[in-house]
């Protein structure tokens, strides 16, 4: 059997190779998305500060979830100075050194993090002039400044300038080889514990090892020897320096997983309709060898065979790019703010091996389904269903496509009575229950489509409309075969393109409705408490509110039968300073209570997901992991463009790693000079912005996500492009036969190219339609979820772009076919 499929793979190598190309991009595609999951698992940023340490030290930086990924926190979780004393005393080490770090501000402008001189030992910074910082007015910076020892520089903390003595300038081993570093300010102990919010304690400990002690045991070490600390070695000192790694690595995982479900089903769907296609081609082929004395089963194995052959070298081969197409990824996502430029991907055979495995047993799984029905139908009734396809479905399959139409349905109205996040992730995933089920009644749609174009067709006198409408009526799985992977590319595009410009039309709108304070008034890096209040004393200055923003870890109820912990965004705010500033449209209760300690306000929506109402204890976790139980005081609608929990200006300051507010609230006394309070606040080196632009909550994180999603989704529909185009050439090429017999009959090559393109029309017309029918009721469920309205933001332009596309590949790809089997009989 083998020698006989291979002997058939030869003779029909037209088919096959339409085969070879879908198991391709499928193992590809599946190979790109595995390689980024493991990333999310395993990838990581080396550590830059903290190279010099062998072990970094810290407290737990994520929270643990039964049964599930831990979900890192964004602040950082601290550890008390007597913790360094604790980790000196491990056997093994040689020396510990706790460090901070402190945001500062050049003078022109640019971040720069500062920390103690005892801490430039980690990286390690060396001096190459001066001394050591002594006073709190002393600094050691690095060659970027172009200082000299003796030089005043100005760095601001929190918007507050201050003069600074450069006592000396130190370089790493790196700066000697010429690699760029980012700049670095060290301060005396003093002045460093000056602008450190937090009291005694440290960020991490950096520890360096005694010689010949193996750094992952003293790791180990430390952590039996002392209760709640964590130690990193190799590269993953980096995600304890720079807590982006952590969170890069978790929202990596999400975003990847999301896109690989999507990716692994598309590509399976698009793999099953090429086989399928390449399977019915060969109906008469099968017929006749069980007509000589084949059995089914001999029937079927040959063509598992023949299968399993041509996809295993498919789906090895197509691993490889899949490599490259991982980190094309990698580098959009890290363009995109989603993960560290310095963040490293994790490679390793895992994904391609997955990638064969699910790319050749869905080939095969295809195979199986498309054949059994084929190689089992008697020989006779098969020769016979050879000619021309029946448009009749078997029951079970009608009703298995009706239900998936019906659950996609359901699903995509769940925001009508699951507000939240729960309902907006349960509209966003029914389109793939709707596209499903349209693939399953394929036939059926090719069939109601041409009830309503056979009456004009069929009062055309043109004979290549008659003859379009005659083979559309006679093989309807072959028109089905490329319509429904072009109404899937439609449909898929639509929703992940309109979703985020749905959700970030309702934020910004609630951003805008929310702020009625005339300015908000920025600094480099945050501002202070003590500019907040010079600010508020500023002549014609009404009310000046600082806000900070954060984000907070809860446990909720999603869709009302897990329990699952989420990130919410935190704003603090300053509970009476309020009117004429901000209106986040309370509902219930009163903002005003919040300067009573222990209690929060949340959106109506986190509520309803959280069970409680005002009066209800709400629990949660602060970003720098600290355990909290506030009694509910408000509720308010605008969660999406302001965050959907809000908490006092001053506890939510001690709960983040910089101590600093986000931005001031400013609100003009009436009859002030506007233009005169504008001038004081340049004057105190503050940027000034109008309420129209305002950001909402969290709009950084999802425009971040967009764009990753939109050019994960760009890479997707590039495949089902190339996948449908070798669909529509392969089912083209093989009508070489039909178009020849046309041709004897007196067809004119001119007639037959316009049969194929009136073909092409009825395939791609209902394809544009059905795409957007089945993306209308995911968006409008989304739109419901984020806004109360059934109405979503749609880009006419990116529509009209993603449906041309469609046109032109559907069209073009037929038409290309369409030549090619024209071509032998052009030479003669």
């Amino acid at each position: 059997m083998l020698s006989l499929a291979k002997a058939s793979i030869r003779h029909h190598r037209g088919g096959f190779a339409g085969v070879f190309v879908a198991v391709f991009l499928c193992a590809a595609l599946i190979t790109a998305m595995g390689v980024l999951i493991e990333s999310g698992l395993r990838g990581g940023t080396a550590p830059q500060r903290l190279q010099g340490a062998d072990v970094v030290v810290g407290a737990p930086q994520e929270l643990p979830v039964p049964e599930d990924l831990a979900v890192p926190f964004t602040e950082r979780v601290l550890l008390p100075a007597s913790a360094v004393a604790d980790i000196a005393a491990v056997p093994g080490v040689e020396r510990a050194i706790g460090s901070i770090s402190i945001p500062l501000a050049a003078a022109d402008g640019r971040s720069v993090p500062a920390a103690a001189w005892e801490s430039a030992a980690l990286t390690p910074y060396t001096l190459m002039s001066g001394a050591p910082p002594r006073s709190a007015s002393d600094v050691v910076v690095d060659e970027s400044f172009a200082a000299a020892p003796g030089d005043r520089i100005v760095l601001s903390h929190g918007g507050v300038p201050a003069e600074y003595t450069v006592s000396g300038v130190a370089a790493t081993a790196s700066a000697a080889t010429g690699e760029a570093a980012a700049p670095a300010v060290f301060l005396s102990t003093a002045g460093a514990g000056a602008l450190w919010p937090h009291g005694d304690t440290v960020a991490v400990v950096g520890v360096i090892a005694g010689p010949g002690v193996n750094p992952d045991q003293l790791a180990a070490d430390i952590e039996a020897s002392v209760a709640g600390v964590v130690g990193y070695t190799g590269d993953r000192r980096g995600d304890v320096e720079n807590l982006g790694g952590a969170g890069a690595r978790s929202m990596l995982l999400l975003l990847s997983s999301s896109l690989a479900g999507v990716a692994v089903m598309t590509a399976v769907f698009v793999t099953a309709g090429t086989l399928s296609l390449s399977i019915l081609s060969r109906r008469r082929e099968f017929a006749v060898l069980r007509a000589v004395g084949a059995g089914a089963n001999q029937t079927l194995g040959l063509v598992v065979r023949e299968v399993l052959l041509v996809s295993a070298a498919a789906a090895v081969l197509g691993a490889v790019p899949g490599f490259w197409l991982a980190g094309f990824l990698g580098g959009q996502f890290a363009g995109a703010g989603v993960i560290p430029g310095n963040f490293q991907l994790a490679f390793s055979p895992l994904p391609a091996l997955a990638a064969v495995l699910i790319s050749v047993g869905a080939a095969v799984g295809a195979s199986l389904t498309a054949a059994r029905g084929t190689v089992r139908t008697a020989p006779t009734t098969a020769l016979r269903g050879a000619v021309t396809e029946a448009p009749q479905l078997g029951r079970g399959r009608i009703i298995t496509g009706l239900a998936l139409l019906g659950a996609g349905a359901l699903t995509a109205v769940l925001p009508v009575v699951v507000p939240g996040n729960g309902g907006l992730a349960a509209a966003g995933s029914s389109i793939l229950l709707l596209v499903i089920g349209a693939g399953v009644l394929g036939p059926l749609l090719v069939t109601a489509v041409l009830r309503f174009a056979r009456p004009v067709l069929r009062r055309s006198t043109s004979a290549p409309l008659v003859l379009a409408d005659a083979n559309a009526s006679a093989f309807p799985r072959r028109l089905a075969a490329g319509m429904v992977p072009l109404a899937l590319a439609i449909a898929l595009g639509s929703v992940q393109f309109f979703m985020p410009t749905t959700v970030e039309a309702e934020a910004a709108q609630q951003s805008r409705d929310g702020v009625v304070a005339d300015y908000l008034v920025s600094g480099p890096g945050g501002i202070s408490t003590d500019l907040a209040g010079r600010v508020a004393a500023l002549s014609g200055v009404e009310t000046a509110a600082p806000v900070a923003r954060s984000s907070v870890l809860t446990t909720t109820r999603f869709l009302g039968l897990e329990d699952e912990v989420q990130p919410y965004a935190v704003q603090g705010l300053p509970a009476g300073t309020l009117d004429g500033a901000l209106d986040l449209a309370v509902r219930k209760g009163s903002l005003d209570r919040l300067s009573e300690p222990g209690t929060v306000a949340l959106s109506t929506a986190l509520a309803h997901e959280a069970g409680v109402e005002p009066g209800d204890d709400f629990r949660f976790s602060y970003g720098d992991g600290t355990e909290a139980a506030a009694v509910v005081v408000a509720t308010y609608e605008r969660g999406l463009g302001f965050g959907d929990v809000a908490v006092d200006n001053g506890t939510l300051l001690q709960h983040t790693t910089s101590g600093l507010n986000d931005y001031l609230l400013l609100t003009v006394e009436p009859g002030a000079d506007a233009g005169a309070v504008a001038a004081a606040l340049h004057g105190l080196g503050l940027t000034v912005l109008d309420r129209e632009d305002f950001g909402a909550a969290g709009a950084g994180e999802r425009n971040a996500q967009s764009w990753v999603s939109v050019i994960a989704m760009l890479i997707l529909l590039g495949y089902l492009a190339v996948s449908v185009a070798n669909t529509l050439i392969m089912a083209t090429a093989r009508r070489r036969p039909e178009l020849e017999l046309l041709r004897t009959l007196g067809a004119t090559n001119a007639q037959l190219r316009r049969m194929t393109g009136a073909e092409s029309v009825l395939l791609v017309v209902p394809a544009i339609i059905l795409g957007t029918v089945l993306a209308l009721p995911p968006l409008m469920g989304i739109a419901l979820s984020v806004s109360g309205q059934p109405l979503p933001t749609i880009q006419p332009g990116v529509f009209l772009a993603l449906i041309g596309a469609a046109a032109v590949l559907g069209l073009g790809a037929i038409a290309a076919a369409t030549q090619f089997a024209l071509r032998p009989a052009q030479r003669t």
